[in-house]
């Protein structure tokens, strides 16, 4: 048997992987000024706490709900135009949310950039699987780009900080513009890939079920905890009815795609005990951390009085230390089982999280800075890893279904997180306010208003003049730093035993398989990495506009090249 080595990627892959860092900078950047924004939007276009939360997610649900959809999109169309239509409608939609007028506005603006984001996992990771055709080298460059969200988390604080000091809130939408522009230009470092058209038509049923299934589940979750915080009550049963029938929903979803010969979703990966462990693991943990950042950046500045620039700059440390946790799997699973690093990092997380519980209601600032520092890096080779997990132990020709549940747990964890501790924090948060003991002079339409948000207590309690005043804000604060440490608590309780199933589950689990031959379903001829599920059949034919242009290096994976040496083919 004759076995030619994988192909070394050049400077050109390299390169290319540069600009692949790009989008997730941007999303990421894009998350945490946000965070750090809220205030400032719920002060100048009063939004309901309801409105508040949807800014924040919905992006993020429609990203989920999408993923799937615009991975099978981008097969067909091609990855890389993918790429550059989504990355397009991302910056002009940022353009619009800089200048909007009112909440519902926002919101949508919010909505459409989260249908752009959902087509830029599916599309990095098949570039990347096409780019490095060595496992060594692929893994290395999944953690670059992983780190890269990390990055984006590191410089959003700083830079949102700056611009909410000296502009308004809609400037930190601004900076996706050029970030945008930027990444177009690098677009020729990619490689071309040809969509595979005429393969079958997309099934709008199962795209229809998963965005109403997530959606009804999240609306009735949020809604259900809004009216336990708010004054006015009202009914839950229609509430708890949205939530049953987006189960109902989901259930039908996976039946369908059990069925169907091309699904948006292949079911049976979660055969592979790694794949839905490591799926899992990512899932839970981000269900656990996903808000806190929410909760702790106004936390920095409503209770502890810091300004946008300096809570940005204490917020660079955690995110910082997360990029060294994110590029350790390449160097330690060489003598490390996953399980140890996954597993003991959950555990290490959780004790970071109990001991912010802690910092949090002695308003310690240092104390809160280096135990969201030790969260951080715990948790970041997890990412890494656990991506690396899901692509490797499912088949080759899976590589894209197996993908695309790694987007669809990590943004669903994360979306989920932003809801159901958003909404968490809002009930503990008004609980709070309500029991307090409040002057007379304090009325209660002032206290509603301040009831509504921590960020919305203070403009309140500017309508309240002398001790008064104080009193509504100190309560405020108190109660807010009830709702932080509920949060921290609920991360600390659910990612322990997370932890410790990790370390029992995957406990038998190594990374080297990622250099192992997989037979290919439809020829059986072995295929080595980044081949399979992207080579142009026979009779297919390149789009126009997708053939490799005058200079630019082929790649495996392109219409009309023939596998050579270099390419990792292993025949017997």
């Amino acid at each position: 048997m004759d076995t030619d080595t994988p192909r070394r990627a050049t400077w050109r892959e390299w390169a290319g992987l540069a600009v692949l860092t790009l989008p997730l900078l941007m999303v990421a950047t894009d998350m945490t000024v946000l965070f750090l924004a809220l205030p400032s939007i719920a002060a100048d276009l009063a939004p309901s706490s309801t409105q508040l939360l949807w800014t924040l997610h919905l992006g993020e649900f429609l990203a989920v709900g999408m993923v799937l959809t615009m991975g099978w999109i981008g097969g067909r169309i091609g990855r890389r135009r993918l790429l550059v239509i989504a990355v397009s409608v991302y910056g002009l939609a940022s353009l619009a949310a800089a200048f909007a007028p009112d909440p519902a506005v926002l919101i949508a603006t919010r909505a459409v950039m989260g249908v752009a984001a959902a087509s830029l996992m599916p599309s990095i990771t098949s570039l990347l699987r096409v780019m490095f055709t060595d496992s060594r080298q692929f893994s290395v460059a999944v953690a670059v780009v992983m780190s890269a969200f990390s990055a984006g988390m590191a410089v959003g604080p700083p830079l949102g900080g700056v611009l909410l000091e000296y502009f308004w809130w809609g400037s930190v939408f601004l900076v996706n513009v050029p970030v945008a522009a930027v990444l177009l230009l690098g677009v020729p470092l990619l490689p071309r890939m040809p969509g595979r058209r005429g393969e079958g038509r997309i099934d709008l049923a199962s795209v229809a079920l998963s965005l109403a299934a997530i959606i009804s589940v999240i609306f009735g979750l949020q809604e259900i905890a809004d009216r336990q915080a708010s004054a006015a009550g009202g009914p839950l049963w229609p509430y708890a009815a949205a939530v049953v029938a987006g189960l109902v929903l989901g259930t039908v979803f996976v039946r369908r795609q059990l069925r169907l010969p091309d699904p948006l979703l292949d079911i049976r990966l979660f055969a592979a005990p790694a794949f839905s462990v490591a799926l899992g693991a990512m899932l839970l943990m981000l269900l656990a951390v996903g808000g806190v950042d929410m909760l702790l950046a106004q936390y920095l500045q409503s209770v502890l009085g810091l300004s946008p620039g300096r809570a940005g700059l204490l917020l660079v440390a955690p995110a910082v230390v997360s990029i060294v946790g994110g590029m350790l799997p390449p160097v330690l699973d060489r003598w490390v089982r996953p399980s140890v690093i996954m597993g003991g990092g959950l555990i290490t997380a959780s004790a970071a999280a109990a001991a912010m519980v802690r910092a949090v209601g002695q308003r310690e600032t240092v104390a809160i800075v280096l135990a969201a520092m030790l969260l951080a890096f715990s948790l970041g080779p997890l990412f890494t890893l656990g991506y690396n997990l899901i692509v490797v132990s499912a088949p080759l020709h899976r590589t894209g279904s197996a993908t695309a549940m790694g987007d669809v747990a990590g943004g669903f964890g994360n979306a989920l997180s932003l809801a159901f501790l958003g909404s968490l924090a809002a009930v503990v948060y008004r609980w709070g306010l309500d029991g307090a003991e409040l002057p007379p002079e304090v009325p209660g339409a002032v206290r509603e208003a301040a009831g509504e948000s921590i960020g919305g207590a203070a403009a309140a309690a500017g309508d309240v003049p002398g001790p008064a005043g104080a009193a509504l804000v100190d309560a405020a604060n108190a109660a807010y730093t009830t709702a932080v440490q509920t949060g921290y608590g609920f991360a600390a309780a659910l990612m322990f035993p997370v932890g410790l199933g990790v370390l029992w589950l995957l406990r038998k689990v190594r990374l080297d398989t990622a250099g192992q031959r997989t037979e290919s379903p439809e020829s059986g001829e072995r295929v080595a990495p980044g081949e399979a599920g992207e080579v142009a059949g026979p009779g297919e034919v390149a789009e126009p506009g997708e053939g490799v242009g005058p200079g630019e290096l082929a790649t495996p994976g392109e219409a009309g090249e023939v596998a050579g040496p270099a390419e990792a083919r292993s025949r017997t």
